[in-house]
């Protein structure tokens, strides 16, 4: 899918309280996966597994706790895909990569078996002058996301004849309806069954 870059380039680099990596906790992890790594490709592959394998998806672990801010999701290791996309911007961003924002609607397990939107994140490699679609939200048993340039291999197979569709939006910072829902909710497993948000224009 071609994406539709939303914003200006500049604001692909910005922080606000959502990716905030003027956080020391984020600028310190930021730099240290970047310390290793020999050009922006390996930063972007470190800082993308990081994510996926060391940041667990708080429903996996059935814990309540509800990350909002790439902060938050370092301080308790734990975040759904809104939150750990921030993480992802905050972390890609502080090293100067370009990060955006995409989103699927999926269908999603909840009390009224609705749909609801999936945050994944697009980088932009500037030696192949592309952007690329990341999901770092965590693999199980039945979702398998991984690193790749050519293929996209993100977690979701998307079901259109049940009305599930990826938006081709590239967009600088997360939806709104992602982290309302995330500030104003208490506990995660309440909020994954009955709260999450679907589309938002």
């Amino acid at each position: 899918m071609d994406l539709k870059q939303r914003n200006h380039d500049a604001a692909y680099l910005q922080f606000d309280k959502y990716v905030d990596y003027d956080h020391p906790l984020v600028e310190d992890k930021a730099k240290e996966l970047a310390s290793k790594c020999r050009n922006t490709l390996e930063i972007i592959e470190a800082v993308y597994y990081f994510v996926r394998d060391e940041i667990t998806h708080t429903w996996d672990i059935k814990d309540n706790i509800v990350t909002v801010s790439a902060s938050d999701v370092l301080v308790y290791k734990t975040g759904i895909s809104y939150s750990k996309a921030n993480l992802l911007a905050a972390l890609m961003r502080c090293n100067g990569i370009y990060t955006g924002f995409c989103y699927q609607r999926v269908k999603h397990l909840s009390t009224g078996n609705n749909f609801a939107l999936h945050a994944l994140n697009a980088i932009y490699e500037p030696d192949l002058r592309k952007w690329i679609r990341l999901d770092a939200r965590g693999n199980n048993y039945k979702f398998n996301a991984d690193f790749t340039l050519n293929e996209r291999q993100l977690g979701h197979v998307i079901r259109p004849e049940i009305g599930e569709f990826e938006f081709d939006d590239l967009i600088a910072v997360p939806l709104p309806s992602t982290m309302r829902v995330l500030e104003n909710s208490t506990n995660l497993i309440k909020m994954y069954y009955n709260d999450m948000p679907d589309y938002d224009a």
